[in-house]
C-alpha cells in the first residue's frame, strides 16, 4: 500500500484537482484507491459527492471530523472502517472486478481542529505534548491496523497549512506530491516544505513509542495551470519551472496545463475530469499521461532497489 500525502503550502495551485484525477484514473487502471479529504475546505469531498449527498450522507456519520471526534486520551474510538464511503456514480464507471476509489470525506468545522483538540486537553505541559503526538501519529496506526480493505494507493488531501491535520497526513505517508503554480508564490514554499517534513519526523521519533519512521519521500513536484504558447510553457512561468528544478527535487515531466474544465469552474460535478472526458481528448491525454508517470516513479523506485 503506497501512501501519498499531496500538500503545498499555498492554497490554489490545483492540489485537488491533481488528487482527484490522479485517483480516479488509478481506478480505472483497476487499482484499488482511497482518497482521504484532510482539508476542512471539503474541496475533493465535492469532486465526489454533491452538497447535497454530503448532506444526507456524509457530514453527520462519515467524514474524518467523526474520527477525530472520537478521540478519548490521545487514541480515536472509531475506526477508519467505520468513515469509508464509495461513490456510487464513478465506481460505476469501472465495471464489477475492475479497479475501486474509496472515500473518506471532509468537513468544514474541521478548520477548529486545532482548537478542539486542546480545549479537550487535560494535564501537565508535557502530558499533553504526549497526547497531541498520539493523535499526531494516530491515523499512521489506523491505515496499517484497522480492518480496513488494502489499497494498491492512498491519496491525501492536506490543507494549505502545516496544522495538526497535514502533520496526520504527513507522518502517515510513505510519499508526498507537491502540485505547484509556475509563480513566485506557489513555488517559495516548496524548498521550505522538505526541510519542515523532516523537523515533523524528527520530533516524532523522539517523541514515539512505536518504530521510528523514515522522513516521507518528495516523489514529485508537479506543474499546474501552466499556459502554453507554440508548444511550450511561457517564458515567465518557464523561468519558475527552472528555479524549481535547481533545487535538485524530482520534477515530472508531464504538466497540468491551464484549462477551464479543470481548474475554473465553481460548480462540484461529483465526477472528475479525466472520467467526463473522451479518452482521445487533449484533458484525458494529458491527464493520463501524468498518471503513467506517476505509476512509474514507483517502479522505477523498485528498480534501484533491486
Amino acid at each position: 500500500m503506497k501512501i501519498v500525502s499531496v500538500l503545498n503550502y499555498k492554497g490554489g495551485v490545483g492540489k485537488t484537482t491533481l488528487t482527484s484525477n490522479i485517483g480516479a484514473e488509478l481506478a480505472r487502471r483497476g487499482r484499488k484507491v482511497l482518497l482521504l479529504d484532510l482539508d476542512p475546505q471539503s474541496n475533493l469531498t465535492f469532486c465526489y459527492y454533491t452538497p447535497d449527498e454530503w448532506r444526507k450522507q456524509l457530514r453527520d456519520r462519515h467524514t474524518i471530523k467523526q474520527w477525530f471526534d472520537s478521540f478519548r486520551n490521545g487514541k480515536p474510538t472509531k475506526s477508519l472502517a467505520d468513515i469509508i464511503t464509495k461513490p456510487a456514480v464513478v465506481n460505476a464507471v469501472f465495471g464489477e472486478g475492475k479497479g475501486s476509489l474509496d472515500f473518506i470525506g471532509s468537513h468544514l468545522r474541521l478548520l477548529s481542529v486545532d482548537l478542539d483538540l486542546a480545549t479537550d486537553l487535560r494535564g501537565t505541559n508535557e502530558d499533553m505534548k504526549a497526547e497531541i503526538h498520539e493523535v499526531r501519529e494516530a491515523l499512521r496506526f489506523a491505515l496499517a491496523n484497522d480492518p480496513i480493505p488494502r489499497y494498491d494507493y492512498v491519496l491525501i488531501d492536506c490543507p494549505p497549512s502545516f496544522n495538526i491535520l497535514t502533520q496526520s497526513g504527513l507522518i502517515a505517508s510513505d510519499y508526498v506530491l507537491v502540485p505547484t503554480r509556475a509563480d513566485y508564490l506557489s513555488t517559495i514554499g516548496v524548498e521550505f516544505l522538505y526541510g519542515a517534513m523532516h523537523d515533523l519526523v524528527s520530533l516524532h521519533n523522539r517523541s514515539t513509542k512505536k518504530a521510528k519512521i523514515a522522513p516521507p519521500e518528495i516523489m514529485g513536484v508537479v506543474f499546474t495551470m501552466v499556459e502554453f504558447y507554440n508548444q511550450h510553457p511561457i517564458m515567465t512561468q518557464q523561468e519558475y519551472m527552472n528555479r524549481v528544478k535547481r533545487l535538485n527535487l524530482p520534477v515530472f515531466t508531464n504538466v497540468m496545463r491551464h484549462n477551464t474544465t479543470l481548474f475554473g469552474n465553481p460548480i462540484p460535478t461529483s465526477m472528475p475530469a479525466v472520467l467526463k472526458h473522451r479518452l482521445n481528448s487533449q484533458i484525458s491525454i494529458e491527464l493520463m499521461a501524468l498518471v503513467s508517470e506517476f505509476e512509474n516513479a514507483f517502479k522505477t523506485e523498485r528498480a534501484l532497489a533491486a
